[in-house]
């Protein structure tokens, strides 16, 4: 081989050695989305406060607000901030924390807007006050929402305790009494 070739064929292994180590490196549970997959990070504070992040690809979003429309109708969404509350109202109003009584925790929208960590994805982070220690986590309004073909990964964090599960429109709520303690 010339040296040119030798030049050619290591410059070409450094850029194919970088490019797999790039898609090598472990994500974070709330980066992992795709169409029709979405994820949900409930941090579990003791306090009885629980944040929850919700990760949608953008392009899942805008499919969500065509097929729901008739909710919007006459609404300017070009004036700033109007499309983020909108967003934050849609999931918010589908997304459901209820407490050991069945009774709905209360619910706000803390923020909507890009994912830092998925430069296609939506951010919509959610607080939820529980009366009780035993609450569940329900997306099936939303993932309904989404299309029959969708699931979320929901990952419940207590200190460095994780648990991970995969739900969909057919799933049952998920207790989060059933994650890992510290």
């Amino acid at each position: 081989m010339s040296r040119r070739r030798v030049g050619i064929f290591l410059f070409a292994m450094l850029v194919a050695t970088s490019a797999k180590s790039a898609s090598g490196q472990s994500l974070e549970p709330n980066t992992f989305i795709q169409s029709n997959i979405s994820s949900a990070k409930i941090v579990a504070n003791d306090d009885r406060r629980y944040v929850v992040d919700i990760s949608i690809l953008a392009s899942d979003v805008e499919q969500m607000f065509q097929k729901s429309g008739g909710e919007r109708v006459g609404m300017d969404l070009s004036r700033p901030g109007a499309l983020e509350r909108e967003i934050g109202k849609f999931v918010g109003n589908r997304v459901e924390m209820r407490a050991n009584n069945g009774a709905s925790c209360n619910s706000r929208v803390e923020q909507v807007g890009e994912d830092p960590t998925n430069d296609e994805g939506v951010l919509v982070q959610l607080s939820f006050e529980c009366a009780g220690d035993d609450p569940t986590y329900d997306a099936t309004k939303l993932l309904a929402a989404q299309g029959s073909r969708a699931w979320q990964v929901v990952t419940i964090l207590r200190g460095d305790a994780k648990r991970q599960i995969m739900v969909n429109g057919e799933s049952l709520p998920v207790r989060l009494s059933e994650a890992p303690r510290r």
